[in-house]
């Protein structure tokens, strides 16, 4: 075989690996890129071996080859399942790897050279089912998974056919036969795809991550203003003939925190309330800081009575919640203003409403809910002041 033909498939392998370093460095850095770039330089360095075979002692040049082949075939699998977080473990590799060498190992001093490549294979397809079971996609799974997945059947599929072909002819395991050719190039194709789809997806998910940095509040963990903007146009052009609710809620004095307590506690406050907000909605309800001490939950599928309830329990929720460095005696509550409109109107109506019946919480005395249906003080919490809110000692009685 010329020596520029026969460097076509390391070659070609050589730089899929490097486009895995520069993935790793351009992107989310997460180690199964770095394993992958190892498998396929591995799997390079095999297909050198094949080639200078008769340079060495049989023996040797074959076990190193074929050794190089199956670890690439072990690094491959780890790779791809610590991308889905289901490794084997270094254990699991070990004994894997050890126990496929051994395999090739005993055929390759005992028997002829078609029983050693049936063995090898068959070792190889065994585990790539092992790979696959663990691997395995479900529909809710993204469809870069879907076609990693499907791209190491094909995998499968060339171990099994090489398997079979080696009770036909022993040209399968000769470098200078035709079919030993197709079958080096059918993997360099099932490499190429497989680099593809996994370089894809990394740089996908790698902008998805980018994007939620951006639209995220760092400090509540909720969306910030922007990303919650976009977030809503979204959820009206999918919900075009639907109802959407609206809850506003705003902390209570929470200038009177930083002032009396220090920014630091300030920030406790911001982070808590974010953290309740995601604890009691739904996982469809789009949660955002729209201001320094407001937040927003926009609802689809939900009554007004179902958001008033929604409502009622945080502010419930809140008003029991304690903080370091702030007195048991201090009081920190949140004013809640509920809408609900059909998506026809407008969001800018839906807010209007929202926050209409806010600002009618804050009038009514603060910590309460109030749903803008008809301006009624919907909490079931005590009607306190504005002066109790922040400073109420709790001392048993209840202000009328």
């Amino acid at each position: 075989m010329p020596i520029l033909q026969a460097l076509i498939v390391p070659g070609a392998l050589i730089i899929l690996a490097g486009s895995f370093v520069v993935a790793w460095l351009t992107g989310v850095r997460r180690n199964y890129l770095l394993l992958l770039s190892v498998s396929y330089s591995v799997l390079a360095v095999g297909f050198c071996f094949m080639f200078v075979r008769w340079h060495l002692h049989d023996y040797v040049a074959l076990a190193i080859g074929n050794g190089l082949f199956i670890l690439c075939q072990v690094l491959l699998g780890e790779a791809l399942l610590q991308r889905r977080g289901r490794t084997f473990g270094i254990a699991g590799n070990l004994i894997a790897f050890t126990a496929m060498f051994g395999v090739y190992l005993y055929f390759l001093v005992t028997s002829t050279i078609e029983a050693r490549t049936i063995a090898v294979n068959a070792s190889l397809f065994a585990y790539m089912v092992l790979v696959l079971a663990r691997f395995w996609v479900h529909r809710t799974d993204s469809i870069h998974d879907k076609m990693i997945f499907w791209t190491l059947v094909a995998l499968g599929v060339m171990h099994t056919a090489r398997t079979v072909a080696t009770l036909f002819t022993a040209d399968i395991a000769d470098p200078s036969s035709a079919i030993w050719q197709f079958l080096q190039m059918y993997i360099l194709l099932i490499a190429m795809i497989l680099a593809l789809e996994i370089l894809a997806s990394h740089f996908v998910e790698s902008l998805e991550n980018l994007n939620r940095l951006r639209d995220q509040d760092t400090l509540s963990g909720v969306l910030n203003r922007a990303g919650f903007d976009r977030s809503v146009d979204v959820v009206y052009n999918l919900h075009e003939s639907s109802e959407i609710a609206l809850i506003l809620l705003d902390l209570d004095d929470f200038k009177t925190i930083n002032d009396s307590f220090g920014h630091p506690v300030g920030d406790a406050v911001l982070s808590a309330f974010g953290n309740l907000l995601r604890e009691q909605s739904r996982s469809s309800d789009l949660i955002g800081r729209i201001g320094g001490d407001e937040f927003a939950i926009l609802a689809t599928g939900i009554s007004q009575q179902g958001a008033v309830s929604l409502s009622e329990r945080i502010r419930a929720r809140f008003s029991e919640a304690r903080f370091d460095h702030v007195p048991s005696g201090f009081r920190i509550s949140c004013s809640i203003g509920v809408a609900s409109l059909p998506a026809r109107l407008g969001y800018e109506a839906l807010y209007r409403d929202a926050d209409q019946a806010l600002y009618q919480a804050k009038r009514s005395g603060r910590n309460r809910v109030v749903g803008e249906a008809d301006g009624r003080d919907m909490s079931a919490g005590p009607e306190v002041t504005k002066s109790s809110i922040m400073c109420e000692k709790v001392t048993g009685s209840t202000p009328a």
